[in-house]
């Protein structure tokens, strides 16, 4: 089933289109990445399911129902921003009742709710501690049980694993990923980092001044890079000017020349025995 929709959404901030007539479907459970550098439209999109930014046109659909014009808190979104935004003065537990609270959650569910929040984010024995007391990990658990709590039908998470270091990123791009698989929500992550995209996401989608420039699964996106963007900023690439002979071989400008057995494809495509070269 599709729980959410984009059908050709666009949105200006003056002359500048942060987001160019973009249209994808997510899944439900599914775990989808929108990567892209600075400045492509990946957050602007993200801001737009969440209702903080609104398109100048097309549709925004969660199960098939238009929430375009309807208010943040209207819809059933959860959100992991890049900073946490907890609150300081609260507990670990004040932090992830918050939500709960907030949507009017029956009071007696609240109790076992949050026990289960804290036992899929392994912070049982903290919840009495303020943010200011806990690791940037640590902290990460919190914001993300207090979006989870709700229930969301979709799941939005800003850069997530950003403000942490190299090596409390990688470890915890495995446990976010379980904890997200464990729970079945629909997902999408906004990143810059491509290993972040690949390890975490089922599908990624490729952006690029607004635009959706590729999708597909990381396998797809990775061996078969649509254009020379993609290629580059998916993986490292080495581009050689040069010519086609008409047995096979390939001259590169310079003074070096590619003689393994390669064969051009009907794609424009040369193929070889242990790497591929793509013309564009």
């Amino acid at each position: 089933m599709t729980v959410l929709e984009l059908q050709h959404t666009t949105k200006r901030f003056g002359s500048i289109i942060a987001v160019d007539d973009v249209s994808f479907k997510v899944r439900g459970g599914q775990i989808i990445s929108l990567l892209g550098p600075s400045g492509c439209g990946k957050t602007t999109t993200l801001r737009l399911i969440a209702g903080f930014e609104t398109p100048e046109s097309g549709s925004i659909l969660i199960f098939g129902k238009d929430v375009k014009g309807t208010r943040p808190y209207e819809r059933n979104v959860g959100l992991l921003f890049q900073d946490y935004a907890l609150f300081p003065h609260m507990t670990v537990e004040e932090n992830i009742r918050f939500g709960m609270h907030h949507r009017k959650m029956e009071k007696k569910l609240i109790p076992k709710r949050m026990s289960e929040m804290l036992d899929l984010v392994n912070l049982n024995g903290l919840q009495k501690r303020r943010p200011g007391q806990l690791s940037g990990g640590q902290q990460q658990r919190v914001a993300l049980a207090r979006a989870l709590a709700i229930r969301p039908e979709v799941m939005l998470l800003d850069e997530p694993l950003s403000a942490l270091d190299a090596k409390l990123r990688q470890e915890l791009r495995v446990e976010l990923k379980a904890i997200l698989s464990a729970v079945n929500t629909t997902t999408i992550v906004v990143t810059h980092d491509q290993v972040e995209a690949m390890s975490l996401a089922e599908r990624v989608i490729v952006m690029n001044r607004g635009k959706i420039i590729q999708q597909g699964t990381p396998t797809e996106i990775y061996a078969n890079p649509q254009n020379k963007f993609v290629a580059e900023f998916i993986g490292r690439s080495n581009w050689f000017r040069g010519r086609l002979g008409r047995q096979g071989g390939f001259k590169a400008s310079g003074n070096f020349k590619l003689t393994a057995a390669w064969c051009l494809t009907s794609t424009n495509r040369m193929i070889g025995p242990q790497n591929s070269m793509r013309f564009v």
